[in-house]
């Protein structure tokens, strides 16, 4: 169960509804408003679809009839653990960045167990103590298990750069690279773009032979870019955050700076006291093209440890959610 759409505001369907179907997992959209702490009206504009949310939660749930409910943080989920609770089901909310939501704040008087992915003293002192469980964030098995390559990548005898920026991409880390393309001539260059901007890279394909932009790439390609990459351009979400540290990636890494509770810098501070000489942090005013340039020149000839952190995924939240049923 999950959003319909990117945002309470957007028509533009979700990357989840599109991606879910496809792996024969059946996805149920629900079209529930966002609490909007920045800008009240949006909260009031929201109330309606937050109702509409909650029915609609509370008719799939009767319809399932499920053993147990794990929600992962997004405002959709508020409707359906508040509609497990009423249903007496247990339930496991996961936090996956270092602060607490406002969605796991809520979510935490309902469910039974809080799953968090840091061991950080300040989101356990804001939760219920005998509720919280430190399990770290699942990792995708195909990160380890697939070296399945991109079809459409001819050459990888120059080191690889992947840029991401989750998603939906990034319209400002986009027009930056874009600055760099022609000076990055002996990386080969995967570029996972977003949908918004992948039309107008496509275009530079003809240009330059080196590099290969995706609106989007399916998990079963990440295997073989995590285990090949050079080096890593993204944001600091908590799962690549994660995912960069398990694989001691050298990585660029740009916080969002509208994150909630500033999480995108603390999960880039996380992986740079890990791997403190593979890491450059670049925040959002300082990121231009002398800047990334100069990151992507002093990582590239850094000679990176190819050693897993974990060789395998993180199982503890699979573990917690059997104990739970």
């Amino acid at each position: 169960m999950g959003r319909k759409f990117n945002s309470s505001e957007s028509q533009e369907k979700s990357i989840e509804s599109v991606i879910i179907p496809k792996l024969n997992v059946n996805y149920f959209s629900i079209n529930c408003g966002k609490f909007d702490r920045k800008y009240f009206p949006n909260t009031l504009h929201g109330i309606g679809k937050t109702i509409k949310g909650f029915f609609e939660s509370k008719k799939i749930i009767n319809q399932i009839k499920p053993d147990i409910i794990v929600s992962f943080g997004g405002y959709v989920s508020v409707p359906v653990i508040i509609n497990g609770w009423l249903n007496h089901i247990p339930s496991i909310t996961h936090e996956q960045t270092s602060t607490n939501s406002l969605t796991t704040k809520i979510n935490s008087f309902f469910v039974t167990k809080v799953a968090l992915s840091f061991d950080n003293p300040k989101q356990l002192t804001n939760l219920p103590k005998n509720k919280s469980v430190i399990t770290g964030n699942l990792l995708r098995y195909e990160l380890f298990t697939q070296t399945i390559k991109i079809p459409s990548i001819s050459k990888t005898s120059r080191p690889i750069i992947y840029i991401t920026a989750g998603n939906q991409g990034s319209h400002s880390i986009n027009l930056v690279l874009k600055k760099l393309i022609p000076s990055l001539s002996k990386f080969t260059i995967i570029h996972q773009t977003g949908e918004l901007d992948f039309n107008n890279f496509k275009k530079l394909t003809t240009k330059y032979t080196n590099y290969y932009p995706f609106p989007y790439i399916e998990t079963k390609y990440m295997g073989w870019i995590f285990q090949n990459a050079l080096l890593i351009i993204s944001r600091s979400g908590a799962n690549t955050s994660q995912e960069i540290a398990a694989f001691s990636k050298n990585s660029v890494l740009i916080p969002l700076p509208k994150s909630q509770q500033n999480e995108q810098l603390l999960n880039a501070v996380w992986v740079e006291n890990l791997l403190p000489k593979q890491t450059v942090i670049i925040e959002q005013p300082q990121l231009n093209s002398k800047t990334l340039f100069s990151a992507i020149n002093t990582l590239s000839e850094l000679k990176a440890d190819y050693k897993t952190i974990k060789n395998i995924s993180n199982l503890k939240l699979l573990q917690l959610i059997y104990e739970v049923i």
